[in-house]
This record gives structure tokens, C-alpha cells and sequence, in this order.
């Protein structure tokens, strides 16, 4: 399936150890595997953040469903999030609230 939307989840790289996110990244794939409209594409861990990058044709149902994922996982853990169209190269930000932008490093 084609995909239109890159949605990201993006915390502080120091908030765990890698593996820790590794693990979480699991844990989210396993979360979305029954969202035909997403699938996990992979992470990028450094420059102070760990993202997790999420290709979906909703991205806000995607974004509502893994918040509330990442909230039962790691309700301590802080995170961010924002999406884009695949022909797009800004972001909009859906996390936290108030946000008015978000940057993938």
C-alpha cells in the first residue's frame, strides 16, 4: 500500500538507553500491526532525539491511536509529534499541544 503521509514521534534521546527505545519502536509496530492504514518505517536515533517514523494514509486517526499506545507503554515518557505529506518538506505539529512547529534533526 502507498503511502501519502510520514507521521513522527519524536522524544529526547536522553530519556532511556537505546535498546529501551528499540524496544518501544517494537512495541509500537506490534500496536499499529492491525491499522491497515500505517505501518512503522523505521527510526533514527541521534542529535539528541529519537524518532520513530510511522507512513500512514491517516495520519490523525494513526497519531490518536499511538498516543494512546506510547500513554499505556510509558505514560512518563515525553514525546512529540508532527506529520507531512510525502511531498511536502515542513511538518505540522499535533504534539504537544500549542505546538506551532516540528523539526526532525
Amino acid at each position: 500500500m502507498n503511502h501519502q503521509y510520514q507521521l513522527v514521534f519524536q522524544f529526547a534521546s536522553d530519556g532511556m538507553d537505546l535498546d529501551a527505545y528499540l524496544e518501544l519502536e517494537d512495541e509500537v509496530t506490534n500496536g499499529l500491526s492491525s491499522h491497515q492504514e500505517a505501518v512503522v518505517d523505521g527510526h533514527d536515533f541521534g542529535l539528541g532525539e529519537f524518532n520513530i517514523f510511522i507512513h500512514t494514509n491517516t495520519p490523525l486517526e494513526t497519531f490518536e491511536i499511538t498516543g494512546d499506545l506510547l500513554g499505556n507503554l510509558r505514560p512518563e515518557l515525553p514525546f512529540a509529534a508532527g506529520y507531512r505529506h510525502f511531498d511536502e518538506d515542513e511538518y505540522k505539529p499535533l504534539w504537544p499541544k500549542g505546538a506551532t512547529s516540528f523539526h526532525v534533526a
